[in-house]
């Protein structure tokens, strides 16, 4: 009896303090025995003014089968679906952003075959470095985990600034992790409990039953400093 060597698909998620990094692949053409390449790259700094060079550096990209020269990248920086290089076997490059805001970079990588990776990460774009960004992000309820949730769920949070900023924050969900995304964005609805200030806001009609799911926070400063907590999951209640 003969078997036939499979390679599943590969999704990786890595979650840094302020910075948040996406990874996603697939086959390309129709090459079933070849493994997929590796997407891996850096950002330096990952937290800007406009129009400041910023250094992207792929050469840790790696492949099972091919070596690392032959492998191509390319990069769409603004996350736009266009990609804004074609593919290439040079890994290193520079871009500039014009414009304050959060931007998500993407790299894919090609192997000789046609196998693909891609993997994003997050720079944000600043009106003032010297101005420091949102810290002590700390989630209050649902519990991590959490079952037989309720499909109208109150989120509650807590978070500072060191400037004392006014804080806006958004809201991602996600059935899974790769596909979170913002359901709700500059929430500023908070209550004072014991002179503490929690963040909150209500989501109704919005979840199925007997569904997992995943979120997570955002806080943004008026300055455009952006940093993204921890991602967390609950599941909502049997139909």
């Amino acid at each position: 009896m003969r078997f036939q060597r499979q390679y599943p698909a590969i999704f990786f998620i890595i979650l840094l303090p302020g910075i948040l990094l996406f990874t996603g692949c697939q086959k390309g053409g129709d090459n079933t025995e070849n493994r997929l390449p590796k997407a891996k790259f850096t950002v330096t700094p990952v937290r800007v003014e406009p129009n400041t060079t910023v250094y992207f550096d792929a050469d840790s990209v790696s492949d099972f089968e091919d070596p690392y020269n032959q492998l191509e990248v390319r990069w769409d920086f603004d996350n736009d679906l266009i990609f804004d290089t074609e593919f290439s076997t040079t890994k290193t490059i520079t871009h500039q952003y014009a414009s304050k805001g959060v931007y998500f970079p993407k790299l894919e990588v090609r192997d000789t075959k046609g196998m693909t990776d891609t993997l994003k990460k997050l720079v944000v774009v600043v009106s003032d470095t010297l101005n420091l960004p949102p810290y002590n992000l700390s989630y209050l309820t649902p519990p991590d985990y959490q079952i037989w949730m309720e499909p109208t769920i109150i989120f509650k949070w807590t978070c500072a600034d060191p400037e004392e900023d006014a804080l806006h924050f958004d809201i991602l969900i996600g059935t899974d992790i790769g596909s979170m995304h913002v359901v709700r964005s500059n929430i500023t609805t908070f209550n004072l409990l014991d002179g503490e200030v929690q963040y909150e806001t209500t989501l109704t009609d919005y979840f199925a039953l007997n569904r997992d799911y995943y979120w997570q926070i955002a806080a943004r400063d008026d300055s455009g400093n952006y940093v993204l907590g921890h991602i967390r999951k609950f599941t909502t209640r049997p139909e």
